[in-house]
């Protein structure tokens, strides 16, 4: 079960996806079917996002988000290193619950939109706050 916390992490890398032209995910190989439904998904529910979903696959059980003009993210066991790179506790369901949040998001029109994505999106991220949290 996850928590309010992880719930928070989860929106927030949402939130940077969206924000960002571009997203490059590395994965193990079995996220490539549901990379291009999201990508699909997106361009049919919030033709406004205009940005490219790279798959890229990778040796690890981590899924990485590097973005091209955003900060990166991560969904994983364990925190990285960087405070810098988002944290969102790897569970069976992280992937859908990011995906719907990121389709959710776009159909609001985020990044576009005000007040859209909640009351959390207009305050600074804190990552260390967020990890002692999860962790």
């Amino acid at each position: 079960m996850r928590s309010s916390s992880e719930d928070a992490a989860i929106s927030e890398l949402a939130r940077r996806i969206l924000r960002s032209s571009g997203v490059e995910i590395s994965h193990n190989g079995f996220l490539s079917k549901n990379i291009e439904i999201l990508s699909n998904e997106l361009s049919d529910n919030a033709p406004k996002i205009i940005f490219g979903i790279k798959s890229i696959i990778i040796d690890s059980e981590d899924i990485s988000f590097e973005m091209l003009d955003s900060k990166d993210g991560i969904i994983s066991t364990s925190p990285p290193e960087s405070l810098e790179i988002i944290w969102v506790k790897k569970r069976e369901s992280t992937w859908n619950n990011l995906t719907q949040k990121i389709i959710e998001l776009g159909r609001a029109g985020y990044p576009g939109c005000i007040g859209c994505a909640g009351p959390a999106a207009d305050e600074p991220w804190n990552e260390t706050e967020s990890r002692n949290q999860i962790h």
